[in-house]
């Protein structure tokens, strides 16, 4: 689910959707339901929450993202 495989397009994959939750979070800080809205406006189609917590989650553990009083900051 984190790369790209026969089922999952590279597009879908968790690495893709980090890519934008970077871009997003390079402009402005915000929370995880103002960052699932700016997500959802910005990529070619909808995603669910819980596919945006798993790459935040992913982005966390490899320590690109921050979490300050629910407010998610970038860390790179």
């Amino acid at each position: 689910m984190i790369l790209p495989t026969k089922t999952i397009q590279p597009v879908d994959s968790l690495l893709s959707i980090s890519a934008l939750i970077i871009e997003i979070l390079k402009e402005k800080e915000m929370t995880l339901d103002d960052l699932f809205d700016e997500f959802n406006k910005r990529y070619y189609k909808k995603i669910t929450i819980e596919k945006l917590i798993l790459s935040v989650d992913f982005l966390y553990i490899t320590n690109k993202v921050t979490d300050n009083n629910a407010i998610i900051k970038i860390n790179i």
